[in-house]
């Protein structure tokens, strides 16, 4: 695009036209901020490259966003790589400046995305690496020797492989209560066997959350394949996530028909640590258990801003 002394347009190629959605008729004779407003500090940059061309000081600015307006009365943005220079007239002084311009706005919004989730990528680790620390931590405090560290870290930590394994495409932010308790509960689920039943609306998850109550599973099923309804074929297993109208749930986890013997001095170990405080406090929810002669009952109350938009 061409402009005169006074920053009016006077003339632009039909690919600036087609770009900025407008007809030379409707430019022509125009002051180009005008046309185009501009926040100040922009205006301020694109408007010294301006005149700086109309001083003989040809310029170039790269990757400069450009406020187009649209039809329903708003505004998109486009990036350009921007040259400048005058046009000299027949006695050698300039009389106009002229804009070439490349449109840079796919590359520009390419490397945000990029940024964005190296960003979040490096979030999401720390948070999964910080919980691993703990894990082994804890784990070894309650081990009786190695072999038994081993055993007990290894399972926790492919809990929250299983669930991340799944965390990739489009399931990054919208796992399912319902997908996370599957995968978890996989190897114990038998064909045309009532043992366990699962019943919960689809509640999606963001990845941090969905790692967090995969671990909480992990515990639960553990303990419920050593000590109680998964230990025997007389055992049931009921699992259930119903939403209140605000958003929140309760993950119901719940043992019967089993016999439970209860040791009151034995002190609760990392598994209990796991479903009585790290979830809860990592989901900003509360947390319950009920232990009885007969049966088992785990209770996790997860406010709504901790799920996912679906």
């Amino acid at each position: 695009m061409v402009l005169d002394r006074n920053l009016c347009f006077t003339a632009a190629s039909q690919l600036y036209l087609d770009t900025v959605g407008c007809t030379m008729d409707e430019l022509a004779g125009r002051y180009v901020f005008d046309a185009f407003p501009e926040e100040p500090q922009r205006l301020g940059l694109l408007k010294d490259a301006f005149e700086r061309a109309l001083a003989g000081q040809d310029n170039i600015l790269t990757k400069v966003a450009y406020s187009i307006p649209t039809d329903d009365g708003g505004f998109r943005e486009v990036w350009w790589n921007c040259r400048h220079h005058g046009l000299r007239g027949a006695d050698g002084t300039i009389t106009h400046m002229a804009q070439h311009a490349q449109d840079v706005t796919a590359q520009v919004q390419a490397e945000r995305l990029k940024d964005a989730i190296a960003q979040e990528l490096q979030h999401r680790v720390g948070n999964i690496l910080s919980l691993v620390s703990v894990i082994a931590r804890r784990t070894a405090g309650n081990a009786t020797d190695l072999a038994d560290f081993l055993k007990r870290f290894e399972g926790r930590i492919q809990a929250l492989s299983k669930t991340h394994s799944y965390l990739i495409g489009n399931n990054w932010d919208s796992m399912t209560v319902e997908k996370i308790v599957s995968r978890q509960l996989a190897d114990y689920i038998e064909p045309d066997s009532h043992q366990i039943s699962m019943t919960g609306p689809d509640i999606a998850l963001n990845a941090s959350d969905a790692q967090t109550l995969s671990l909480a599973i992990h515990e639960l099923t553990t303990n419920s394949v050593k000590y109680g309804a998964l230990k025997t074929p007389q055992g049931v297993l009921e699992l259930s996530w119903p939403r209140r109208d605000d958003g929140s749930f309760t993950f119901n986890w719940i043992e019967t028909g089993i016999t439970v013997l209860i040791d009151r001095d034995r002190p609760n170990g990392f598994g209990s640590m796991i479903l009585d405080s790290i979830v809860p406090s990592q989901l900003n929810g509360k947390a319950s258990r009920d232990l009885g002669s007969s049966e088992f009952r785990y209770y996790l109350d997860v406010p709504a801003k901790t799920t996912a938009p679906t």
